[in-house]
């Protein structure tokens, strides 16, 4: 009964819970976008995270010989998801002599053998139409070891085999057919730092220091004969040798549920150590690339998700009040179908119950809403595409679910204590038609004064510009007191918590306690409002009607000023701040080490000599270590010369106390 005659009154009564529905479905809209854009962020972020990790697997072979290693990738190509594999063996810094058309050169550089199939052609720009010759080579274009040769020259390459007792060495001459422009991602293969590629995240990768000293000649050409000649000598001999194993991401990883990626990826790995074990009898240790960048970035997407939903906050809490407020309003016009209700033998439970069905299928019908029109306003509010944001993964049914939920519980908590104090009120006083409740019930002020006390400390440290947390963090470190530890280590929690709600609680109590409680207040604005003539007279009279719906609306208004200064200045503050810290930790542009001190004017000179043009100011600065006494501590001293100083280095006024730094500078100067 109560849930049908709530479907009824609904649909008959639309505009009484237009305003309540409007107000839900945007809070899950709200709620549901922040999901969307959390998950579109965390894509892109892994996105970037993955396309700097070339190699996917990596599987170490050791005493095998081309045809044999050749054998491996074939075996590995079989697993599902394997896109391509390679084989890649190389040696480490050996020694050569280069033989040009005059002269010759000694040296030490990496020997890479890369086979036919190799992924290192695919990033090779202005590559030759066929692979890498027999005894030939190609030198990465632009490297110091590329500056020394030319086309035609013969690299000599000193191998030496340790046979106990005594050494044997090999030479091969290998000629320079051309040079190879490799891209990023064909650089670090040849390099072999996709080994050991984005070993913490944010590690920032450079390739080609990895390609400074590198020969890059053919694997089953070139070093299938050069093992053949070394294992001649000693048949256990091996160099370093790997398969490169490229997997099928776009299968394998979802970028929404990254544990189960995870498992995808460590059953790809178990599947080709148990092939290579069955049909081989090789037992290999494979290296998985993707499985730490996969697992750091659980927590990256559950920040980013915690990030977004603490920064709506206040919208949450703006979309509660503004239900509480409707549904006050519309409990209020209710007042005869409730006694009408009354008088037809409907319990007090029953009526409640009404009221809260209508209320939940508000909150259902708000969140489906809410769902869609997060997804299609999405893209207008962020610096996503429409492309990546219309995307229906983006839409998990976690997302669906959680989002009617949440619609839900914001039209329960907006409306139970107004349907709990309608569904009690008295059988007469329901039958009246109007009742003006709100100037005759009791006001509360205990907990608006404590969010007004709490927001107003949190607005005034905001204003003052006091690092709360660093000034109490060196109290109680060096304080050995464990009461006072303890009562600080409350209190730096709770500022925590008001760095994030003090201005809302600040807003909140104001509008509470001054507008919808005080009566003095309310007067004091009346006679405000005479300079206004009788407009102002009438919105006077408005709020002193309706006090609750007067503060509601003024709340709202400030809330959104102030959550708008709030976001956008500390957005400003926190770029205002990297970017010093950037010129703060840099310095200058260019810094230039001379090891001998005696130089540093002649280097400097020098520099202004070729580079005039590009340089504004430059300057010398001498640091060293001193240990002062009595006082036994050391300190660093710079020297410098102080006009030119002052032009290069990066400083702020307010670093300096007493003289201000031109001024300290132009005595130092002087004196």
């Amino acid at each position: 009964m109560p849930i049908s005659y709530a479907v009824k009154h609904v649909f008959r009564s639309w505009k009484l819970f237009l305003a309540l529905l409007i107000g839900v479905t945007l809070a899950s809209a709200f709620f549901a976008g922040i999901d969307i854009k959390a998950s579109a962020t965390t894509k892109q972020a892994l996105d970037q995270q993955l396309e700097n990790i070339y190699v996917d697997m990596q599987a170490s072979l050791s005493n095998l010989d081309v045809t044999q290693m050749l054998a491996v990738r074939n075996k590995i190509l079989e697993i599902d998801n394997v896109l391509d594999a390679e084989v890649i063996c190389w040696f480490s810094w050996m020694p050569i002599t280069i033989f040009g058309e005059n002269s010759t050169d000694k040296d030490n550089a990496r020997i890479v053998a890369i086979a036919n199939h190799s992924q290192i052609y695919d990033g090779w720009l202005n590559r030759p139409q066929d692979e890498i010759g027999e005894n030939e080579t190609y030198i990465p274009e632009n490297s110091p070891l590329a500056s020394k040769v030319k086309i035609g020259d013969t690299i000599m390459v000193n191998f030496t085999l340790y046979t106990y007792p005594e050494e044997t060495f090999i030479s091969w001459n290998l000629t320079v057919e051309g040079f190879a422009n490799l891209d990023d991602r064909a650089s670090a293969i040849a390099s072999g730092y996709q080994r050991w590629i984005m070993p913490f995240p944010g590690t920032i990768v450079h390739p080609e220091d990895e390609t400074s000293f590198l020969i890059l000649i053919s694997l089953e050409k070139t070093m299938q004969k050069i093992l053949e000649e070394m294992q001649k000598v000693n048949p256990n001999y091996s160099p370093e040798q790997s398969v490169l194993i490229y997997l099928n991401r776009e299968a394998l990883i979802n970028p929404w549920d990254i544990g189960t990626s995870i498992s995808n990826v460590e059953v790809v790995k178990n599947n080709i150590e148990n092939k290579l074990a069955t049909d081989l009898e090789l037992y290999v240790s494979i290296q998985n690339n993707l499985e730490w960048p996969l697992r750091s970035f659980q927590f990256v997407s559950l920040g980013l998700r915690l990030a977004f939903t603490l920064v709506s906050l206040p919208i949450f809490f703006m979309a509660w009040y503004m239900g509480t407020t409707v549904s006050d309003v519309s409990f209020n016009l209710r007042r005869r179908e409730i006694g009408l209700l009354l008088t037809k033998g409907f319990s007090r439970g029953q009526i409640l119950r009404i009221f809260l069905a209508e209320t939940l299928l508000i909150g259902c019908i708000g969140g489906i809403l809410g769902v869609f029109l997060g997804f299609l306003l999405n893209p207008l509010f962020t610096q996503f595409s429409a492309g990546s944001l219309f995307n229906l993964n983006l839409i998990s049914p976690y997302t669906f679910a959680f989002t009617i939920a949440f619609g839900i519980i914001i039209a329960f908590l907006s409306a139970f204590s107004s349907a709990r104090k309608a569904s009690q009120l008295p059988t007469v006083d329901a039958l009246r038609e109007y009742l003006p409740t709100e100037a005759e019930k009791p006001f509360k002020r205990r907990w608006p004064m404590v969010a007004l006390i709490l927001g107003a400390y949190k607005v005034g440290v905001f204003i003052s510009g006091v690092n709360m947390s660093a000034m109490l963090s060196r109290i109680m470190f060096s304080s050995g007191n464990f009461i006072l530890v303890l009562l600080i280590g409350i209190f730096m929690f709770i500022d925590g918590i008001l760095n994030y709600i003090g201005p809302l609680l600040f807003f909140w109590g104001f509008t509470k306690i001054f507008i919808q409680g005080s009566l003095e207040f309310q007067k004091l604005t009346a006679k405000a409002a005479k300079f206004l003539g009788e407009l102002g007279v009438l919105a006077t009279k408005n709020v002193r009607r309706n006090p609750a719906r007067s503060a509601a609306i003024a709340f709202l208004i400030a809330l959104i000023v102030g959550y708008s200064v709030q976001v956008n200045g500390q957005l400003a503050s926190e770029q205002d701040y990297e970017v010093r810290k950037i010129y703060y930790n840099v310095g200058a542009d260019v810094a230039v080490n001379v090891a001998n001190v005696s130089g540093a004017q002649d280097v400097l000179e020098v520099i202004i000599a070729n580079v005039s043009e590009h340089v504004q100011n430059a300057t010398t600065e001498y640091s060293l270590s001193a240990y002062t006494v009595p006082g036994g501590t050391w300190m660093t001293v710079k020297a410098v010369e102080p006009n030119s100083w002052l032009k290069t280095a990066y400083y702020e006024n307010e670093w300096f106390s007493g003289k201000d730094a031109i001024t300290a500078f132009n005595d130092l100067a002087a004196d």
